[in-house]
Formats: structure tokens, C-alpha cells, sequence
């Protein structure tokens, strides 16, 4: 006969490998059976201006050099209710800034972005939203540099891998003007 100690690990032994094999199979169907995409988004630039200041938080360094920072407002339209299926946790939605240069063929800045955590909160209506985080190049400066904005959304499963995608159509193409006033900090 067997002690309690060897039934109590039989037991939890199959219970464990039952668990992780259902684990796999949620993963598995999700997989292939993927999020579906957007039924609707669009991102459109309003107001794009160009600013000189200093960059970081140690104000007393006077050696430093100044900086051109892009300040955007956009109006950003989408419905991503279609993303949500039984395995859907929650979307993380990102407004991205894309552009190239000489020296880097893809540079990528993240504008703006949201945690959606249940579909009822996955149709969006922004109007005129400025830019959350800096806007800034690694060359400092502007120079009438060509960009998009689009959108771009991770799906974040309960179990799984996750999903990520992006929005082509929903792109909007805009130059960055010249620099508009310096800021006294």
C-alpha cells in the first residue's frame, strides 16, 4: 500500500499535467487562430510645430547644447473591439512616429499610447491629443524631416504568446517645420 505522502504527489503530479497540457492547447488555438485586426483606424496629424530646448533634467549644466523637439497634435479615430477574443487580457495601443535618415535607415518614437483592458473600452475618439513623451531625434535637430505617424497595438493573451500589429492605412505623412521659438529653460 502506498503512504499518504506518495498519493498526495500521484494526485498532484496528474493535476499538474493535466493543467499544463489545457495551458498549451488554449495557447496552441490562439495561435492559429489569431486576433483579427482593427475594423476601422485612422491617425491624422493636426498640428506639427518644432521647439528648441534643453534635453534632460540637470537644467544647471550651461555647457550643454540645445535640442529641437517635435510637438505633435493628432486626432486618432479607431475601433479595436475585433482584437478581443476569450483570450484577450488587454491591448496595449501605441501612436508611433516613423521617419529615416542618412545615418539609420528605421527610427521609431513612441508618441502617445493607452492600456485597453476590456472591449468596451476599445473604440477610441481622440481629438487634437499632443505628443506624451519627447519627440526627439538622435541628431538633435529637425531639418524638415519627413515622418508618419500609424498605430500599433500588442495583444496581451491570458495565455499565450503575444500578438503584435499595426495599422498601414491609418498612416498620416507630414515634414517637420523649422524651428518655431527656443524655450528660456
Amino acid at each position: 500500500m502506498h503512504n499518504l505522502s506518495q498519493r498526495a504527489n500521484t494526485a498532484l503530479s496528474l493535476a499538474s499535467t493535466v493543467l499544463f497540457s489545457m495551458l498549451g492547447l488554449v495557447a496552441a488555438i490562439s495561435f492559429f487562430t489569431g486576433y483579427g485586426s482593427p475594423s476601422s483606424a485612422n491617425v491624422q496629424v493636426k498640428n506639427i510645430k518644432v521647439v528648441q530646448s534643453r534635453y534632460g533634467p540637470d537644467y544647471f549644466d550651461y555647457g550643454r547644447k540645445t535640442s529641437e523637439f517635435g510637438v505633435i497634435k493628432f486626432d486618432l479615430d479607431a475601433d479595436l473591439s475585433d482584437l478581443f477574443n476569450w483570450n484577450t487580457k488587454q491591448l496595449f495601443v501605441s501612436v508611433v512616429a516613423e521617419y529615416e535618415t542618412k545615418t539609420h535607415n528605421k527610427n521609431q518614437v513612441v508618441i502617445w499610447d493607452k492600456i485597453i483592458r476590456n472591449k468596451e473600452s476599445a473604440k477610441i475618439s481622440l481629438r487634437n491629443v499632443p505628443n506624451k513623451y519627447a519627440l526627439i531625434d538622435f541628431s538633435q535637430k529637425w531639418r524638415k524631416q519627413q515622418a508618419k505617424l500609424s498605430l500599433h497595438w500588442d495583444v496581451t493573451p491570458w495565455v499565450g504568446t503575444f500578438q503584435m500589429g499595426s495599422s498601414n492605412a491609418s498612416t498620416a505623412v507630414f515634414t517637420f517645420p523649422l524651428v518655431e521659438n527656443q524655450s528660456g529653460r
